[in-house]
């Protein structure tokens, strides 16, 4: 029996927890997670989907927001011999942490590492225009996104693909191959390829201000962007009114969009109403 320990926080994160529970001989010990926070004006504690998860398989839950010595030395007693990270993100783990499971951390990536490490590689491969990418397992060190590779599983990417569609893709196709990946690696732990650092790329976080949609893009590369941007933080543009008044405006395509405190609508019913402003 392999005994893991389990670090996620997303939506992409249960997918694979779901999955490593079905896994044959392997023997989940504990999930961490971060502490559920509360959001909307009305500040209501909201459960992760990762807690959510837990919670309902009856799976021992840990929350941390940082990896002090009390929650190392939790870990050590768990005496796991190798722990899977998928979308856990900060705390990072430092050399005292992976050390701790016999098999080290293992770490899943929507990307062809090197290139895309970062917090956001699925939008930005969309952007880009790529057209392939591919699932990463490697094995953590001390740097983001940095240790060897175990293995990689490419797949494409379509011409319309949304972060939403992207992310779903990627971590599906980590969970079809979620078994033979652990399994071989745990068998020849040594079986590593090195990154190589001349192809790395990097690209930062996206937030609500670099949303902003730039017109002098060409049109394709501006599908891209409104298509990447979906679910979150949403491509936006400035309108006018016409009255003169200066507004916001959600792109959630290019058919459909969201003037700020209006309900989401078909650019078709209001665009005599509206002039995007290009500058």
């Amino acid at each position: 029996m392999t005994n893991i320990i389990f670090f996620g926080s997303s939506e992409h994160s249960v997918i694979i927890l779901k999955k490593l529970l079905e896994i044959k001989d392997f023997n989940v010990l504990a999930v961490f997670t971060k502490p559920d926070k509360a959001t909307g004006r009305a500040q209501e504690i909201t459960k992760n989907p990762v807690s959510s998860f837990a919670n309902q398989n009856n799976l021992k839950l840990i929350q941390i927001e940082e990896f002090t010595q009390e929650v190392k030395s939790e870990i050590r007693d768990l005496k796991s011999d190798i722990a899977l990270c998928v979308a856990f993100g900060p705390p990072y783990f430092d050399q005292e942490m992976i050390a701790i499971p016999k098999f080290k951390i293992v770490n899943i990536h929507p990307s062809p590492l090197p290139k895309y490490r970062g917090a956001t590689p699925g939008p930005w491969q969309i952007i880009n225009g790529e057209t392939k990418s591919a699932v990463t397992f490697f094995q953590i060190d001390a740097l983001p996104d940095h240790g060897p590779i175990i293995a990689q599983i490419p797949f494409e990417i379509s011409s319309q693909e949304t972060a939403t569609s992207f992310y779903q893709k990627a971590f599906n196709i980590a969970s079809d191959n979620l078994e033979n990946v652990l399994k071989s690696y745990i068998s020849n732990p040594t079986n590593l390829t090195t990154q190589n650092d001349t192809q790395k790329t990097y690209f930062p976080k996206f937030n609500k201000d670099n949303a902003k949609i730039d017109w002098n893009w060409d049109e394709i590369k501006i599908n891209r962007f409104i298509h990447a941007l979906n679910p979150w933080p949403i491509a936006w543009t400035f309108v006018n009114n016409q009255q003169g008044q200066k507004l916001k405006m959600k792109m959630f395509s290019r058919t459909l969009v969201q003037i700020e405190g209006k309900k989401i609508t078909p650019w078709s019913e209001i665009s005599k109403y509206y002039t995007i402003n290009k500058s």
